[in-house]
């Protein structure tokens, strides 16, 4: 059996970018992050990981 893992390249910087969301998925975003101790571009960046790899 074979398994894909898909590399993610941890660079050690950050780029900002624009990114548009709904209001109310922003709010869940943001409840969410806070309730992880994490800020909203941590949670999304930890989200779209998670993503990936799956």
């Amino acid at each position: 059996m074979r398994t894909v893992v898909p590399l993610v390249r941890d660079r050690g910087s950050t780029t900002r970018i624009n990114v548009s969301f709904d209001p109310g998925l922003l709010e869940a975003i943001d409840a969410a992050a806070r309730e992880r101790g994490q800020t909203r571009s941590a949670f999304l960046a930890s989200a779209a990981r998670r993503e990936i790899v799956d």
